[in-house]
């Protein structure tokens, strides 16, 4: 009883150490005050495990680099650029523990939690940004260049009322302008281009009617008139309309193709109003270099005009140049607001993106609907915990209670590592969690069935509890071990939610294995030291399926009809119709509206009629006033602009059905087709990876037959699964994948545990048939499988019910699963490892023995 003290030092180091990193801190951050205009301290509470955007709310994007508008780029380096840059504009913009993360080489992560203003801060981390100071045309040139341009136009038999609406493209000129088809008059067919424009109050403005706008841009970027613009002249659209009378105006702009200087030459820009008329504006300080270049310019060109250029187009009026500008100058907002000046001035300091950025993810959800994530994940949580200290408590009586001890450093433990790796915990970690506290039992049921045994046979207390603890070692390490392979390719290959839960999982399997192997040896440690005379463990007179004889192998034939009546339907079924993948797997948009009071789906479908949106998926999402609205893209590409329109439409029908403020949007997502065709290869692959992994292991660990026979019944639970999922018509996500995969590991644990008893009884009993030994082997761990199964199942039961609509498929495949994989540990391992053998012959065993910790007796304190 030596190592008693130093055990105890060791398990309560740990805990205090686990304590010590889950206690919130205050630290100071600095952010961005737009009310200031500059950045300050603030004093905020830093909890450890960070709540994921699934639990508190906020924006989710993943962005990649445009190529389309680039014909040469490195994109890793292009990449690792914007990062910087989007960092920086984040941490001044203010927001609490965002992430901004690099995945593979051209995919850029930004997480935004408890954003309340959405629209805006996506508009922060995706503009460009690239300032330009140049002189407009002062001396008219392409005044004087109209004529020639209409020459050429009627030369080529083209007037403006003959160009159609498809052959607006954006070439010259910005994207972003309203391309409006139809125009509005009637052109003048001798003048194609310039009965379009309307002249400007200043040289080198042009005035087009925004209905005209398409119009023009198809004309100027034909080749014909492209030729004639002036060579030291562009043309650039204004970013603002102006209204003149009842019609709306957008003025073009000849400006000189060569900035003066550009935003790289910006030191500082600040957001402030001006004082003569109040009006917002952005000041701005230049470097002494570009304020040297910049004072040389406006020096030779008083009386002209200066415009600034932002992302291409000109912002604001182009100002007379009074005098020489040097180091500073303003940039009129032009009747925008004054915190959009501070947007522009956070942009304009944080810098220009080295390449346009487009969104290939993007995801927001609303604060309300996290807690409701929460507060079912807890409920489950607890219920799970009770279940468990229920069935240890009434089974194994005094014993249980030593490994509920265990169970609740468990629990403490894990939320430490969790808490040490700085954990973000989402809606599939917490399922996760629940789930683990489940699948924790399973190491203490095996060792205290091993306790059970010895002392069946005659042993002393101290001996049996020894070598229980002993025997039940190498079934504990491999079990884990495979479910830790599983989840370190779930790890490997899943987006942040998987992720989660995998990190979950493998903190947990290291933590479980602790508990019961270091910390319940521990406790019993000091109960005997406490209890000399003690010759029986009190409690351990329940045992379930005692002494039973039960030949399993016999009715393998009736096992195998059961199973193909449940797989080969559903796999007609899949091969016929398929399955309904997320938009996580074919692209789309996903909004889940919640009603004041039901309103319906057939109201909202033909509301969205009118939209062009009919044909989205609409259907109701646990209670009747939530609704989930999908809109798939069918290879198109996604972004902002569809999740705009998507949006747009449901507001307005919902607007037109129920009333204003009668509803709210606690969900938006949108995937592109290209990225979930790679998270649908990816799933693939994890599902490979893991068979490959576990044949290999097993096959080292025991030898091929038993590797190949674990991998067939893994798979007849895949397959089984998948039947599950076609009969239920769950639509498969990646969260369902992530179920899909902590099946096969569950599954490989109940089929070890049984091959690792029979590596034993064939070492016991050498002459006995296969057959006796499966049989024998399967009885003996009968307790252990209804025990650990049990639990598991009430637990995924347990999410499945109080969960939440999020979680539910993933409890339900889960609670499918673990029936499914205890069957198939039974009657297909088993008996599959039996036709193995006796098609193939049985060599001399390559097993190798089972690991022994050799450790000494519990009398001796180990």
């Amino acid at each position: 009883m030596k190592t008693i003290p130093w055990r105890t030092f060791w398990i309560i180091a740990l805990a205090a150490v686990s304590i010590f990193v889950l206690i919130p801190r205050d630290v100071t951050q600095r952010v961005y005050s737009p009310a200031e205009g500059r950045m300050r301290d603030t004093v905020v509470r830093r909890v450890p495990i960070k709540l994921g955007l699934d639990l508190r709310g906020g924006v989710h994007m993943a962005l990649e680099v445009d190529q389309s508008k680039q014909t040469t780029v490195d994109c890793a380096d292009a990449i690792r650029r914007a990062e910087r840059v989007i960092r920086t504009r984040i941490d001044e913009f203010g927001t609490s523990e965002p992430v901004v993360q690099v995945v593979g080489d051209c995919r850029l992560i930004v997480e935004l939690p408890g954003i309340t203003d959405v629209e805006r801060a996506k508009s922060i981390v995706q503009r460009t940004a690239f300032l330009e100071f140049r002189l407009t045309d002062s001396r008219d040139e392409l005044r004087r260049a109209l004529p020639a341009m209409d020459a050429a136009l009627r030369r080529a038999g083209v007037s403006s009322a003959t160009i159609p609406a498809r052959d607006v493209v954006s070439g010259l000129f910005s994207a972003e302008t309203s391309a409006v088809a139809g125009a509005q008059g009637t052109p003048n067919a001798d003048a194609p281009l310039s009965s379009l424009l309307t002249a400007g109050q200043i040289p080198g403005e042009v005035m087009v009617a925004e209905a005209n706008v398409a119009r023009v841009e198809s004309l100027l970027v034909r080749p014909e008139v492209r030729r004639l613009v002036p060579r030291n002249l562009e043309l650039r659209w204004g970013a603002q309309t102006t209204a003149i009378g009842r019609e709306s105006y957008r003025a073009l702009y000849a400006v000189s193709p060569r900035p003066i200087i550009t935003g790289e030459e910006l030191r500082e820009a600040t957001a402030g109003r001006d004082p003569m008329t109040n009006a917002p504006e952005v000041r701005f300080e230049l470097t002494p270099l570009g304020g040297r270049r910049f004072g040389d310019v406006t020096s030779r060109n008083v009386g002209n005009h200066l415009a600034i250029l932002l992302d291409g187009r000109v912002h604001g009026a182009p100002a007379v140049l009074i005098t020489r500008i040097d180091a500073s100058g303003r940039i009129q907002m032009g009747g925008k607001s004054i915190e959009e000046a501070s947007d522009l001035a956070l942009v304009l300091r944080a810098g220009a993106l080295p390449v346009p950025l487009h969104v290939v993810e993007e995801g927001e959800l609303g604060p309300s609907l996290g807690q409701d994530s929460i507060r079912a994940g807890v409920r489950a949580s607890l219920l799970a915990v009770g279940f468990v200290l229920l069935v240890l408590g009434v089974h194994y009586g005094p014993s249980g209670l030593l490994a509920v001890g265990g169970l609740f450093l468990y629990v403490l433990y894990s939320l430490g590592g969790l808490a040490a790796f700085g954990f973000t915990l989402t809606l599939p970690g917490l399922a996760g969690f629940a789930l683990s506290i489940g699948m924790a039992v399973d190491a203490n049921v095996l060792i205290f069935e091993r306790i059970r045994e010895e002392m069946d046979g005659g042993k002393p207390v101290r001996t049996a509890v020894n070598q229980g603890f002993t025997h039940a070692m190498s079934a504990i390490v491999d079990s884990n071990v495979t479910t830790a392979l599983t989840a370190l390719i779930l790890y490997l290959v899943g987006t942040d939610p998987v992720k989660g839960f995998a990190l979950t999982l493998l903190i947990g399997i290291a933590a479980s294995m602790f508990s019961a192997v270091f910390v319940t040896r521990t406790f019993f440690l000091i109960w005997l030291q406490r209890r000399p005379a003690m010759t029986r463990l009190p409690g351990f007179t329940m045992r379930l399926f005692a002494n039973a004889r039960y030949d399993f192998v016999r009715v393998r034939r009736w096992a195998y009809a059961a199973t193909g009546a449940l797989i080969l339907p559903g796999l007609l079924m899949l091969a016929l119709w398929g399955v309904t993948y997320s938009i996580e797997f074919t692209g789309g948009t996903l909004l889940q509206v919640r009603t004041a009071a039901p309103v319906g789906t057939a109201a909202i479908r033909s509301a969205l009629e009118p939209a062009g949106l009919g044909g989205a998926e609409i259907q109701r999402f646990g209670s009747d006033r939530d609704y989930v609205i999908r809109a798939r893209v069918e290879g198109r590409p996604v972004g902002t602009e569809q999740t705009q329109a998507v949006r747009s439409a449901v507001r307005t029908a919902l607007d037109t059905g129920i009333g204003q403020g009668r509803y709210q949007i606690v969900r938006a997502d949108a995937m592109s087709p290209k990225l979930g065709g790679e998270l649908r290869q990816k799933a693939i692959i994890a599902i490979g990876f893991s068979f490959a992994t576990t044949l290999a292991y097993l096959a080292y660990r025991f030898e091929w037959r038993f590797g190949l026979a674990a991998v067939i019944a893994t798979a007849h639970d895949v397959l089984a699964t998948l039947a599950f999922i076609r009969y239920l018509d769950l639509e498969v996500s990646l969260v369902v994948v992530a179920a899909l995969l902590t099946v096969l590991g569950y599954s490989l644990n109940d089929t070890i545990v049984i091959f690792d008893r029979v590596r034993e009884q064939r070492g016991l009993h050498p002459r006995a048939t296969l057959v006796d030994v499966l049989n024998r082997s399967i009885n003996e761990t009968l307790p252990r499988t209804i025990l650990t199964g049990g639990t598991t199942l009430a637990t995924a039961l347990v999410l499945s019910f109080f969960a939440g609509e999020v979680i539910k498929p993933f409890a339900l495949v889960m609670t499918f699963g673990i029936v499914v994989g205890t069957f198939s540990s039974v009657f297909v391992a088993a008996p599959v490892l039996l036709w193995i053998t006796e098609r193939w012959g049985a060599s001399r065993s390559t097993a190798r023995p089972p690991v022994e910790v050799s450790p000494t007796s519990v009398g001796a304190g180990p």
